[in-house]
């Protein structure tokens, strides 16, 4: 099982949702199963979340569960798992967006003005081969 770290500087909206349960993950699952992120808030692990990710997609909107949450400083890291497929997958193909911005941005901090095709190709070549497949 493979989680992401979620940029930082693309904030998700997290909710919780109390009428929603999953399927357990498999632990012997391959590939992609969700995100991590540093929230400013704890949540219980096994609790359903919705996210949404405004500054990446207005209408993406996605329920995943708290697989694990740990305390960093004065954050709080958790781990977001989709047991559902097509949920993971969609999840999986905007964390592949988000990650392309913040490499937009990293670059732009570097005095180097990308635009979005630009900064795709790069972080592809560069990034692409590494990122988590998604498997059924």
């Amino acid at each position: 099982m493979e989680f992401v770290a979620h940029p930082k500087d693309l904030p998700l909206d997290i909710t919780v949702v109390e009428d929603q349960c999953f399927p357990l993950v498999e632990a012997d699952r391959l590939g992609f199963v969700g995100i991590t992120y540093l929230a400013p808030l704890a949540y219980q692990a096994g609790s359903c979340v919705r996210i949404t990710l405004q500054e990446i997609d207005p209408h993406f909107c996605v329920t995943g569960r708290i697989a694990w949450c740990d305390k960093e400083q004065d954050e709080y890291r958790i781990a977001i798992e989709f047991p559902n497929n097509d949920d993971c997958y969609c999840v999986r193909m905007v964390e592949q967006l988000s990650q392309i911005e913040h490499y937009r941005r990293q670059a732009k901090n570097q005095g180097r003005r990308l635009n979005y095709n630009e900064a795709a190709a790069e972080w592809i070549q560069q990034f692409a081969a590494n990122f988590p497949a998604f498997t059924l």
